[in-house]
């Protein structure tokens, strides 16, 4: 048996010992150059305005609450729809609109870390889209964009909030979503998502095989958590531990976000503004 065999068969055997929680332990996890989550910081970040939600046709989505027994995830509280029932979205990104249809939820402790805001007691709400292929709006007719990948996963991030620290109101979706007795949700009810301030990158899922087909959109304020459901937090805790969540890195991955800081704003208008006088000044000396 040579070298390499050993390594491989050594590698297989420390997999098998983990408890799974650590999803970095999978080769594909550890190497991959579009992992998520990531450090994310707005000054690195590129202000864009072509990519936001267009359009919303949720229904009552049929689901099930399977915590962290789902074999498609290990590591959250899994809400799963039933197939077909969760509606859709319309997303538009570069003028190019794509279907994407509500298939599940996953709530873990805090993951990405956003304008240096990570803390243990966070969670985030992961609603999963998946691309809809037969999709065709004449609007994409004479353009293209090169975009791969077969998910969109809206982020909403969660903290107890208090008079000094401020939130959004979900108006209820996370406390429904961890009801044990709730069977079935309905987005449409809740509009969090448009109309936010938000980042946009391309990343991958956060459990085994960590496939990097996924695009992030991070709703960047937080809402409001107030859960006391036992259950869920048991569930929750017994996934995958804030402390095990090792950030991967960006690997000079494009980060952008559809708001501007009041320095950028104040820099554009300052630009514009230069752009105007000198064009005024050009005509005044051509005539």
């Amino acid at each position: 048996m040579d070298i390499f065999n050993i390594i491989i068969i050594i590698g297989l055997f420390h997999f098998s010992l983990s408890d799974g929680n650590i999803w970095r332990d999978y080769p594909t996890c550890r190497i991959g150059r579009l992992q998520s989550p990531i450090r994310i910081k707005e000054y690195e970040s590129i202000y864009a305005n072509n990519f936001s939600f267009v359009y919303q046709n949720y229904k009552e989505c049929n689901c099930n609450n399977s915590n962290n027994t789902n074999n498609t995830n290990n590591y959250a509280y899994t809400i799963e729809c039933n197939e077909g029932t969760g509606g859709y979205v319309n997303f538009e990104r570069g003028g190019v609109i794509k279907q994407y249809e509500f298939i599940r939820a996953e709530i873990y402790p805090a993951l990405h870390e956003v304008d240096g805001q990570r803390d243990k007691k966070d969670y985030e709400l992961h609603l999963i889209h998946k691309k809809n292929l037969d999709f065709v709006t004449n609007k994409n007719q004479y353009r293209s964009i090169q975009d791969p990948n077969m998910y969109l996963i809206v982020v909403l991030r969660y903290r107890e909030c208090s008079g000094e620290d401020p939130c959004s109101s979900d108006n209820g979706l996370l406390e429904q979503l961890t009801n044990d007795n709730f069977t079935s949700i309905n987005l449409n009810e809740y509009n969090i998502f448009q109309d936010k301030r938000a980042y946009f990158y391309e990343g991958s899922f956060v459990h085994i095989p960590c496939d990097e087909n996924v695009n992030y959109y991070i709703v960047k304020d937080f809402f409001n958590f107030n859960i006391s459901n036992q259950n869920f937090s048991n569930s929750v805790n017994d996934g995958i531990k804030f402390d095990d969540i090792n950030l991967a890195n960006v690997f000079g991955r494009p980060i952008f976000k559809n708001f501007m800081n009041y320095r950028e704003v104040l820099g554009n208008y300052y630009f514009s503004f230069k752009n105007i006088i000198v064009s005024f000044l050009f005509i005044i000396i051509f005539l």
